[in-house]
């Protein structure tokens, strides 16, 4: 299987190729005529975005027309996740075409670095490796913990519809995944409607690409300084994010998935501290439900051969979302060690 090499130059110039007629020196002259400073692209760009700096507490964001953000869905983020979401303003369209131009926004620049970039990989890891780690995983535990304490309401029409949704979705990793899923998959299943009903887990807004490239850190410290990149939050029962955790107790590789030595020891404490911030202790039910909705969302988001914001089918043996399911999505991978709830 071949790895495709990440490379700024290109990933840049496949956005201007593929998603918008405007050009990379149309969107630099408009961050120069706002702030009077040179752009620098950040290190990590999205397949839809151009994201550049300018000076030491801005960003500016150039999204295809095809994926804007959700403006109240941010405001949203920013009241519930105030410590970690940056502040958000859109400047409006460029570009004559309208199906390609692009939107603009502004945005608070935030220190740290993306986790992908900051973590060490090193089996075991260094001693300063270990205690960043701990406060990165301590940091999520508080943001995962100020999603469930800012429960969303949702009209019973919504929740049907969600319903709906997921269930023709896991229907169908059910008909096309390999039957070694299968015991997995139908025990998902038989939790959506209690998971949906709202009546066991709050409704929470979700972030739609928890992954190490959306987190901001602080390298020295492991402190998490950043959340970004909300173009796919949702409001869902609570937990459908919680494969973001996951990636923080170790990393994938050409051989698969390699857990840290202490990943139990991380789990514990991500538990632990989600805890304290919901107040203390949870009923049973409700510790079961976030068990359900965790496996739930780690098929959702690597069942699925996913475009943008598109599913276009269900993930296929060889495919790179495969090997995640391999390494989390068995039954013994419903309640991992560490993730007990007592």
């Amino acid at each position: 299987m071949t790895t495709a090499v990440y490379t700024l130059d290109q990933t840049i110039a496949d956005f201007f190729s593929a998603s918008t007629t405007c050009t990379r020196q149309q969107c630099d002259a408009f961050v120069l005529s706002q702030t009077g400073l040179e752009p620098q692209p950040v290190p990590l760009q999205g397949m839809f975005s151009y994201t550049v700096s300018a000076g030491p507490d801005k960003i500016f964001q150039f999204r295809a027309a095809s994926s804007p953000l959700d403006m109240d869905l941010l405001g949203l983020a920013g009241e519930v996740h105030a410590q970690f979401v940056p502040r958000c303003r859109e400047h409006g369209m460029m570009g004559e075409d309208e199906w390609w131009r692009v939107r603009v926004y502004e945005m608070e620049r935030r220190e740290g670095v993306a986790y992908i970039l900051a973590r060490d990989v090193e089996i075991p890891q260094p001693e300063a490796a270990v205690v960043a780690q701990r406060r990165t995983v301590a940091d999520l535990a508080k943001f995962f913990a100020q999603s469930f304490t800012h429960p969303q309401e949702l009209h019973a029409e919504k929740r049907t519809a969600l319903l709906t949704e997921f269930t023709s979705g896991f229907n169908d990793l059910a008909t096309s995944l390999p039957p070694r899923f299968l015991p997995t998959l139908d025990k998902v299943r038989s939790h959506l409607p209690a998971l949906f009903s709202g009546k066991t887990l709050p409704y929470a807004l979700t972030h739609g690409d928890l992954c190490e490239m959306n987190l901001l850190i602080n390298p020295a410290s492991g402190s998490l300084t950043g959340v970004i990149d909300w173009a796919e939050a949702r409001v869902l029962p609570f937990g459908f994010a919680l494969y973001g955790v996951e990636n923080l107790l170790g990393f994938m590789d050409g051989d698969g998935w390699h857990y840290f030595d202490n990943a139990v020891e991380l789990r514990k404490l991500f538990w632990r501290v989600f805890l304290e911030g919901v107040g203390g202790e949870v009923g049973r039910e409700v510790v079961e439900g976030i068990w359900a909705a965790r496996m739930a969302g780690l098929f959702w988001r690597y069942g699925f051969v996913v475009e943008g914001e598109e599913r276009r089918g269900v993930e296929g043996e060889g495919g790179s979302g495969m090997r995640y399911l391999d390494a989390f999505c068995g039954l013994g991978g419903w309640v991992p060690e560490g993730w007990e709830g007592d």
